[in-house]
């Protein structure tokens, strides 16, 4: 694997860009949430599953429990509605 450097500047609130090719290269869209994991020297950044990012869409009402269906009915919804928002 070939190593490609690239550089971003932090502003004064902490904020970083991250460089467009980073971003396609790694499907990164607005709103998706990132993990980092610090080593010695160094932060290794990755993307979230998708499928993490959608815990906590399907929280029930309290006192009501939810099948396996109707959890894949929401889940297969909110992917959908996240698709038509690109």
């Amino acid at each position: 694997m070939t190593k490609t450097i690239f550089y971003s500047t932090v502003t004064t609130r902490g904020r970083i860009t991250i460089p467009q090719q980073i971003r396609e290269a790694l499907q990164i869209r607005s709103g998706d949430k990132l993990e980092y994991a610090i080593f010695p020297g160094e932060v290794r950044i990755r993307v979230l599953s998708r499928l993490i990012s959608l815990r906590g869409i399907l929280a029930s009402k309290k006192g009501r429990g939810m099948s396996f269906d109707q959890i894949r009915r929401l889940a297969a919804t909110a992917a959908r509605a996240r698709v038509r928002k690109r």
